[in-house]
C-alpha cells in the first residue's frame, strides 16, 4: 500500500488487489481516503465505490449489486 497527499492536502491511500476485479477477474486499484473507497479496473474499464472495512488481518471491500429487469 502506497500513502499520499494530494495538493489540496488530503490523504488517500492507493492499494492494487490482483484478480479482484468482480465481473472479469482482473487487476483492480483501489484508492482509499477518507471520503471512502473507489476502484478500477483497467481490463473491463469498471469503476466502483465499494464499502471498505479495515480488519485486524487486512481490509474488507464490499461491492453493491444492482440489476435492471
Amino acid at each position: 500500500m502506497t500513502q499520499f497527499e494530494s495538493n489540496t492536502g488530503e490523504r488517500f491511500a492507493e492499494f492494487v488487489l490482483p484478480d479482484g476485479c468482480v465481473l472479469c477477474g482482473g487487476e483492480v486499484t483501489v484508492r482509499a481516503s477518507q471520503a471512502g473507497a473507489h476502484s478500477y479496473c483497467p481490463q473491463c474499464h469498471w469503476l466502483s465505490k465499494p464499502s471498505m472495512r479495515v480488519r485486524d488481518n487486512g481490509v474488507e471491500l464490499s461491492f453493491a449489486t444492482t440489476a435492471l429487469a
